[in-house]
């Protein structure tokens, strides 16, 4: 992996800056387009709005930072929220209103890689295609199915896979069992580590939980069987309440006779409180940065903002993408802004087009794509839970 653009490339803070501005009318002035609309797919309730609600507030920030300098050449972008609830069926039906409309230009999302894979290819045979910047897409197949409307500003399963196995490796580890929880994103994940562990030759002992799942006495009990010092769970969240709780039932306790190391999702600070302190001393990594945890100004200035529009207390209720889902908005607002209007329209070709071309500046650095959508130098955070909060330890690459 190339070295991670947060720490080569200084932050340029205005999600309103574009290389361009368009086509341009009599006298220079850019043109104004009619009409502008880009949608927010995530799973924005149940479940997994650990992970989504907190994008999405991203989301309506950057547009509403966007509108604010002047949209699209005065043209104020209208935000639609499309709560796919983490499934792709119910995410075809809010795309298919959306490929219909040519003004609706992009999307920002979906953020589970199981709903990209569903459904990018009807996105594509859109005509004109239907781009998307996904902020937290991890599996492979995502960008190398040949889609050209998939990018993302994440890395990659099979840098996170190993770079988590590495992690766990110069901690010493010698056996690690290793879990998923059912999903294209866990299943992806949980293989990409077991992979590099078993190719150096950690043992390895592996077994699938389901999402919602809330008793785990018989996943614990072949834990404790199987002399493992490290839990690996390549999981969303939710589920490692439960886990965690069972671990400490059975006498597991994590930093002593066992280690734990979870993904995105599982560096949420409430799982601290949820288990009375049992998941004190666990990893999890990320595969994008907290804001909060950086210390370039546009960094740090997003933070003020967003804890100024949604309370003090914000941080701790925004989950793990709530900068890179800002990131991703402001990839694909700038796209559009760079894009030409022609007879008061915007095409969606033209914004696809800017997006494998362009570079674009963002609260994190440069952003630039490959050929394949995925953005150049991505990093993989490694957070440790301390007292009540979970704090980047680490920061590591596959």
């Amino acid at each position: 992996m190339a070295q991670p653009r947060i720490l080569v490339l200084a932050a340029i803070a205005s999600v309103g800056m574009a290389a361009c501005g368009g086509s341009s009318s009599a006298g220079g002035t850019p043109a104004k387009p009619d009409k502008v609309q880009i949608a927010a797919e995530g799973p924005f309730t149940g479940p997994q709005a650990v992970i989504g609600a907190g994008a999405l507030q991203a989301i309506q920030l950057a547009v509403k930072d966007f509108n604010k300098a002047g949209g699209v050449n005065g043209t104020p972008v209208t935000l639609l929220i499309w709560d796919d609830q983490h499934t792709a069926q119910v995410a075809q039906n809010f795309q298919a209103v959306g490929i219909s409309d040519p003004t609706v230009l992009g999307i920002v999302g979906p953020m589970n890689s199981g709903v990209v894979l569903g459904t990018a290819p009807g996105l594509q045979q859109a005509s004109p295609p239907l781009p998307l910047v996904s902020e937290s897409a991890s599996a492979v197949k995502v960008s190398e199915s040949g889609w050209s409307v998939v990018h993302r500003v994440n890395a990659r399963d099979d840098a996170q896979g190993p770079a988590d196995a590495k992690f766990m490796m110069d901690q010493g580890a010698k056996k690690v069992f290793v879990m998923d929880a059912k999903s294209d994103y866990s299943i992806g994940l949980a293989d990409q580590t077991e992979k590099y562990l078993k190719d150096h030759n950690v043992s390895t002992q592996r077994e699938s939980a389901q999402q919602g799942q809330k008793d785990f006495s018989t996943i614990v009990t072949k834990i404790k069987a199987s002399g493992a010092e490290w839990v690996y769970f390549a999981d969303e969240g939710p589920e490692a309440v439960f886990l965690v709780n069972e671990m400490k039932h059975q006498s597991l306790t994590i930093g002593n006779n066992i280690q734990f190391l979870g993904t995105d999702g599982e560096e949420d600070a409430s799982i601290i409180a949820n288990t009375q302190g049992a998941y004190a001393g666990a990893y999890a990594t990320n595969i994008a940065a907290d804001p909060a945890g950086l210390t370039s100004s546009a960094a740090q200035n997003y933070v003020t903002e967003f804890k100024t529009e949604y309370g003090p207390d914000s941080l701790s209720k925004a989950g793990p993408f709530y900068g890179s889902a800002y990131e991703a908005a402001q990839v694909l607002l700038q796209a559009i802004k760079n894009s030409p209007v022609k007879n008061g329209k915007i095409s969606r070709a033209d914004v696809l087009s800017n997006l494998g071309t362009a570079t674009f500046n963002t609260i994190f650095g440069s952003v630039k794509f490959d050929s394949k959508g995925d953005v150049q130098g991505g990093g993989i955070y490694v957070y440790q839970a301390k007292g009540t909060q979970m704090v980047v330890v680490k920061q590591v690459s596959g």
